[in-house]
């Protein structure tokens, strides 16, 4: 038997060589494909975003059917929307109409623009809403009692309602309720809980300095009422709004002053006890004063539940119907530029195209440069709403107004109020315009800090320290402050004080002492601001407008071009921010506080949330706005120049 080899003893073979130009078969890999998944992909993202992006502008670019004035038109004023200073259409909202109400720049325009146009019979005023400050307010009734001057009428109809409703009210020539209507004519007054027993009863002791008597916000922390200086401030603003109602009521319903000072002690009023005083004319339901309205434009029509043919403020505003007063139009000389500045002073930008809630310095100085870049534009008008916030962004947008002002001339209009933080950027203007119903000044410093010391005792909390310095429990509210480091607080505080003082007196051509005595955080009304040197003018918004058109060198009469920053909001825009594309910004915003978010802390029902929240009265919700604002800067910033309170 042969033996088989084994694997080991084979001797090794070389291999057979391939043959020549021979190359073996590679395996084709096929790397393209997901390249090619990926670029479709893409595509289709991008094809899809242009199609939504164009899809979103051409529904925003279609204009929309043009309004027409018809002949025995009503003109509606109607302030339950509110009355905001500027009123630009919302993002993504089809072009349809924002919540807000028209802006007050609309609603007076419209007023005056109805006075002389033929088809418009009348206005009609249906009270509601809430919140509208005393100078829009007699903005709006100057208006009105303008308008009747061209002999067309005014009626006004009051379901229910208050002494706001009222003192428009009453510059129609007719009022009428229905019989079960009630007006609530309650005293002018003012009231603020004082919360020192509370901070006694759990050890907290609060240390305050303020610059100076006046600068009372911390009063509610650390007394038990207010001090006669705060008193002072709030009885002189509330003694203004008495006269300026009285006086209303007064000489449109020919009824004697005192009189209308009985009906205000009085208080509450059913429409018989109203129409028994004289303050309104009769009874109708609102369909029946409609129908009243149409039959005496129109005594022909026979019909029996008549359409009253009428517009909104909003409606008519848009209506191209008045091209006839065009030939009024001077633009031979060039156009104003009115720069709104609604809300708290926040610093940095905010990119939301959802919110534009409050003055963000980024985003005004950025308008402000647009209107002084704008050739067209040779005078600008920064119209200003707003309780102050932010010392470091007002600083930011004084100096940037400051510098605006050597290429073009720019003028502050005071709305409602231009306090603290709002009057600091107002005196960088050439010239001050305030209404003589509006809150301004509060030239001040506050300063205030818990010490919690007391409530560790209460508890049994010690606290123990290592320092590397005497700074390291500088103002610890674990322990007792040292004299030493109050010094240091007061120091702080002085400095900014002296600084806001300092700048306002060199902007009022004032000595340093002389601007200090009508300054010391009190807050005056426009009327008392004037007499101090405060302000230059007393008008409204049409006022500075005037102002502007003289320093022009046009006729007052004439119609002049307005352009109106922020502008309308750009919807493109808006989509790109939602994607975090669009324009550059040098920090990012910042958030603010919400407060349903914070409510929503608390409560985790979220409709919950908002039963609360709407079951405050507007004067509260509006009062805890301020607020949290107040919080949310403090909690960013250590210095704030911003009114303590609301006071409308």
């Amino acid at each position: 038997m042969q033996d088989t080899p084994t694997p080991s003893s084979i001797p090794p073979q070389n291999p057979v060589p391939p043959p020549p130009y021979y190359r073996p078969q590679q395996r084709r890999t096929r790397w393209w494909i997901p390249l090619v998944i990926i670029a479709v992909v893409l595509v289709l993202i991008f094809g899809a975003f242009a199609a939504f992006v164009v899809f979103i502008g051409n529904e925003f670019s279609s204009s929309k059917e043009p309004v027409s004035v018809k002949n025995n038109t009503v003109l509606m004023l109607d302030l339950s929307g509110g009355v905001p200073e500027n009123s630009p259409p919302m993002a993504f909202n089809f072009g349809g109409d924002a919540k807000s109400g028209p802006s007050l720049l609309d609603m007076l325009g419209s007023i005056r623009r109805a006075k002389t146009d033929d088809n418009i019979k009348g206005i009609y005023y249906r009270a509601g809403g809430s919140g509208v400050g005393m100078a829009k307010l007699a903005d709006i009734r100057e208006a009105l009692i303008d308008f009747k001057t061209s002999k067309k009428f005014v009626y006004a109809f009051i379901e229910t309602g208050s002494k706001q409703h009222y003192y428009i009210a009453s510059a129609a020539d007719s009022i009428f309720m229905p019989e079960e209507g009630m007006l609530d004519f309650t005293a002018y007054g003012a009231s603020a809980p004082f919360m020192k027993g509370l901070f006694e009863k759990i050890g907290v002791e609060w240390y305050v300095e303020q610059f100076e008597e006046y600068k009372s916000a911390a009063e509610s922390l650390s007394r038990d009422k207010w001090s006669e200086p705060a008193k002072q401030e709030v009885r002189e603003i509330l003694d203004q709004r008495v006269d300026m109602f009285v006086s209303a009521v007064s000489g449109s319903r020919n009824i004697p002053a005192t009189s209308v000072r009985a009906a205000l002690d009085r208080g509450l009023f059913t429409a018989d006890s109203l129409r028994g005083n004289n303050l309104i004319d009769g009874y109708a339901r609102e369909s029946e004063l409609r129908e009243r309205i149409h039959r005496r434009m129109n005594p022909s029509d026979t019909t029996d539940h008549p359409s009253l043919r009428m517009l909104t403020m909003k409606q008519y505003a848009s209506a191209n119907d008045g091209k006839s007063n065009d030939a009024a139009v001077d633009d031979s000389k060039g156009s104003i530029a009115i720069v709104y500045a609604s809300g708290a002073i926040q610093a940095g930008k905010n990119d939301s195209p959802f919110n534009s809630d409050g003055i963000y310095a980024k985003n005004l100085i950025k308008e402000l440069r647009r209107a002084r870049d704008n050739k067209d534009v040779k005078v600008i008008i920064l119209r200003i709403d707003s309780p102050g916030g932010s010392a470091i962004a007002s600083d930011e947008i004084w100096a940037e107004i400051r510098e605006i002002r050597k290429e073009k001339a720019i003028y502050a209009s005071m709305s409602d109020v231009a306090a603290s933080g709002g009057y600091y950027i107002a005196m960088a203007c050439d010239t001050i315009v305030a209404h003589p119903a509006t809150i301004t000044g509060s030239i001040g410093v506050i300063m205030a800090i818990p010490n919690l010391k007391g409530t560790m005792d209460k508890i049994g909390v010690t606290t123990d320290t290592i320092s590397y310095g005497r700074s390291s429990n500088f103002m610890n509210p674990m322990m007792p402050f040292r004299e030493s480091d109050k010094a240091i607080f007061r120091q702080l505080g002085g400095g900014i004080y002296h600084r806001f003082v300092q700048k306002a007196a060199d902007s009022r051509k004032m000595t340093f002492d002389a601007l200090r005595a009508v300054a010391k955080g009190r807050v005056w009304t426009g009327t008392a601001a004037k007499q101090a040197g405060l302000i230059d003018i007393n008008g409204g918004l049409y006022e500075a407008i005037s102002l502007a058109k003289r320093r022009m060198g046009v006729d007052v009469s004439k119609r002049v071009p307005i352009h109106i920053y922020p502008e309308e909001i750009d919807n493109i825009a808006a989509i790109l921010a939602m994607f975090g594309l669009g324009e550059d910004d040098e920090e990012e915003g910042k958030a603010r506080i919400d407060v349903k978010t914070l409510l929503s802390a608390v409560v985790s029902d979220n409709t919950s949330v908002e039963h609360i929240w709407n079951a405050l009265p507007y004067e509260a919700q509006a009062q805890v706005r301020h607020a949290a604002q107040l919080t949310d800067l403090g909690r960013r910033e250590h210095n704030l120049v911003m009114l303590p309170m609301l006071f409308e």
